[in-house]
Formats: C-alpha cells, sequence, structure tokens
C-alpha cells in the first residue's frame, strides 16, 4: 500500500471539456488501459438492466470496490460503454502527484477531497453533482488500494452520508437518488505463474527469507509475511510473538502498533471499532497536525505517528486467509504485488495482461431512508452495508463464470 500524503491540502476542482474529454477517453480506451495498465478488455455487465430500472430524473452515486490501481481508468471506460456521465471524487494527492495527472483529471470532471479531514468544497461539489443530474457520482468507499479483489474491504460510511444528505433534497422535489453497487473484477488471461513465481522471490529477498525448493506459493508467501511482521514489530520495540496463525499475528501485530500509538495521540478504541476503523481515526488526527501550520512543533513527532499509523494499515490490510482459502493464480499474484508495494513503497508494474469485468448491481433507492426527514445514523450504516454487499455478491458472482486462467488454482510449487 502506498504511503498517505500529508502535503498540505489543496482544492482541484473539476473542470471537464467535452472535446478533451472525448480525447481522452479514446487515449484511455486505446492507448493507457492496453499499454499502461495491461487492461486487455473491459466487459461490463448489468448496464441494460440498471437502463431499465431509472426513471426521469434519477440521481445515481455509483459505489465501486477499489481492488487495482487501474480502478479509475477502469471506470471510465466502463461508465463510456454504460452510457453514464460521471464525475470522479479522488484524494487530493493523487492529483499532487503531478502536474499532468491532475490536468488530465479535471479535464475528465474528476475533484479532490480531503478524505481524512472536513473538505466543504468536496462536499459542496459532490452535492451539487448530486443535485443537478447531469452526472453520475463516483466516491470509492473503501478509500484505498487493498489489492484483495475478491474481498471488499469495509466501506467507509461517509459516502453513503454523502448520497443520503443529497437524497433529502431531492426527495422534497420528487426526485429519488439511487445508490448503485459497482462490482470490479480483474484476472489474468495469461498463465503468469513465473513471472509472479519471480516477484515472490524478489520479495523473500528483500527481507532476507530463504525459500526453500519445492514450496508452494501460499506457504512461500506466508513464510515472508511472517517474517516481514516479525521485522518490523522487532525494529519498533515491540513483542513479536511465536503465533499459531498468521492471522493470529496480524491482529497481535496492528493491535501493538495501533495501542502505542493512540496513547501517543489521545485516543481509545471503541469496543466495536475494527483495525481498519482504529487506522482511519488516527490517521485523520495526524493528517491535522501536520497540516496544520499552527502545531509545526508537533510536525517533527507527527512524521513518526504517520509512518506508525501506516505500518498498522499495512499489518491490518491482510486478512492472512486471502490466499489460504483459495489460491488462485490471481490471489496469489495480487498477494505478491501487494507485499512487493509494501517493502519497496512504489507501485510495481504490471506483469501481464488482465480481463475486466465491471458489475453494475442492483440499485438501491434511498426514498425511505430519508422520506421522514433527516437521514439517523442506522440509515448511514444500513446504506453503507447494503451497498458493501451488493458489491461482494457481484464478485462472487463474476468470479463464480470467471474463464481465465487467473481464476484457476494454482497446483504445486512455484515455479522457475
Amino acid at each position: 500500500m502506498l504511503d498517505f500524503s500529508d502535503q498540505p491540502y489543496q482544492w482541484f476542482p473539476p473542470r471537464p471539456r467535452r472535446w478533451v474529454r472525448a480525447a481522452l477517453m479514446w487515449h484511455n480506451r486505446r492507448k493507457h488501459l492496453p499499454r499502461t495498465m495491461r487492461i486487455a478488455s473491459v466487459t461490463v455487465e448489468g448496464a441494460e438492466g440498471l437502463h431499465d430500472r431509472l426513471r426521469d430524473g434519477d440521481r445515481l452515486v455509483l459505489m465501486p470496490n477499489h481492488p487495482t490501481h487501474a480502478d479509475a481508468p477502469i471506470l471510465l471506460e466502463a461508465t463510456r460503454q454504460a452510457r453514464l456521465p460521471t464525475q470522479v471524487m479522488a484524494a487530493y494527492d493523487v492529483f499532487l502527484r503531478s502536474r499532468r495527472d491532475a490536468w488530465v483529471m479535471q479535464k475528465l470532471g474528476a475533484f479532490s477531497v480531503d478524505r481524512e479531514g472536513g473538505d466543504p468544497r468536496a462536499m459542496k461539489q459532490a452535492l451539487s453533482v448530486i443535485e443537478r443530474g447531469r452526472s453520475s457520482l463516483v466516491v470509492f468507499p473503501e478509500g484505498n488500494v487493498y489489492l484483495e479483489n475478491d474481498r471488499v474491504t469495509p466501506f467507509n460510511e461517509g459516502a453513503a452520508f454523502l448520497a443520503l444528505r443529497g437524497a433529502r433534497a431531492l426527495h422534497a422535489r420528487g426526485r429519488r437518488t439511487l445508490v448503485v453497487p459497482v462490482s470490479i473484477k480483474a484476472s489474468y488471461v495469461n498463465d503468469v505463474r513465473p513471472a509472479v513465481s519471480a516477484r515472490i522471490r524478489e520479495a523473500a529477498g528483500m527481507i532476507e527469507v530463504a525459500l526453500d525448493a519445492g514450496l508452494p506459493p501460499g506457504e512461500a508467501l506466508r513464510q515472508i509475511g511472517v517474517a516481514g511482521l516479525h521485522r518490523n514489530l522487532r525494529q519498533r520495540g515491540l513483542d513479536a510473538p511465536e503465533l499459531e496463525t498468521l492471522m493470529e499475528l496480524i491482529a497481535h501485530g496492528a493491535g501493538a502498533v495501533l495501542e502505542r500509538l493512540e496513547d501517543k495521540l489521545g485516543l481509545r478504541a471503541r469496543p466495536k471499532d475494527t483495525l481498519i476503523d482504529r487506522v482511519r481515526r488516527a490517521r485523520r488526527v495526524i493528517h491535522e497536525v501536520r497540516t496544520d501550520p499552527a502545531r509545526v512543533a508537533d510536525h517533527a513527532a507527527a512524521v513518526t505517528w504517520a509512518d506508525e499509523a501506516m505500518l498498522a494499515l499495512r499489518f491490518a490490510s491482510y486478512s492472512g486467509s486471502y490466499v489460504a482459502d483459495r489460491p488462485t493464480l490471481d490471489r496469489v499474484a495480487e498477494t505478491a504485488e501487494k507485499l512487493i508495494e509494501d517493502l519497496s513503497r512504489s507501485m510495481p508494474a504490471p506483469i501481464g495482461d488482465r480481463a475486466v469485468v465491471v458489475r453494475f448491481g442492483e440499485p438501491i433507492d434511498l426514498t425511505r431512508w430519508v422520506a421522514d426527514g433527516k437521514p439517523s445514523r442506522q440509515a448511514v450504516g444500513a446504506v453503507t452495508a447494503a451497498a458493501e454487499g451488493a458489491v461482494q455478491a457481484g464478485l462472487d458472482a463474476i468470479n463464480a463464470a470467471n474463464p481465465h486462467p487467473g481464476g484457476a488454482l494454482w497446483e504445486g510449487p512455484l515455479v522457475g
């Protein structure tokens, strides 16, 4: 997982231009996806059924999963095919990567959001997109790329809150607001086991793990994961016990880092909080400190806090059973990519061509949650859970029909 940026927030408004957008969409389809991202095809499912369910004046909020670093261009192509004009809410640090990227994103209609702080301009822009109805609004509720394509990471409730707030104002005018769950699944179209095996060995070399010959990929990844967790905990003066399962070690490691960090920040974990919830709360506090010029005396300490929060998030982002439960080529390749990204703190290059299916699910009508006035916290939770469950169901359906080598179980040891 790539590091967060705590540079001072900058607002990047959408600046769409029809002819520029058309040219960029052509480039995305013909050049960027197939050549840079190695996305061989994008197949859309459910778009006709979605259009059949729409009424005049309906507003759409698309909530996709976020499994790869190619999701934004994939979704642009999918919504082009589905005849759904869109505006995308994206983290502001993505715009800060380069002036070219920022220019392209703005011309495509994207706008920035400070995902870890209050952002009235982004909120106003998002509500304006919903109110006008000329475009559908796209929000990625997972918030980060977790590189576990077959499993949805718990959705952040901010997307549902935003959709419900927009729906409330429109309901009084007789307009519906619909949340559309979108499932994105990428699968390798060729046997990339040699390249994946090389990547696993590269990860092992980075933390000086000697892999025995003949190891199956799941065991190799487990040994690398255990060694990496132990190494990071010892480097920070934390206990690194020998636990029975990788899942137990992940929970222990993330918990140990978070407990110490929360103590520094004056935070207390709540009984129902997941590890990801706790990281998100710590990140909000750290982000506020690092971007506050009045707290310059705390900035040096906050750099250390940010590193600890990132480590906890990296720990918590591994389920510990993703490959073991079903060791497909796709899952092994994703986990190897994730390890390299976490160890190098940079995005590795794609190793093979992938076919993508984008499935538009049954729309969730928000009317019943806003008909009685201001939506409650229970409504936000219910919409979040419904969208998350629908995206997972979509992924399961795509996987059940996956014809590509990426969906096949990896039989035997590492290759080469």
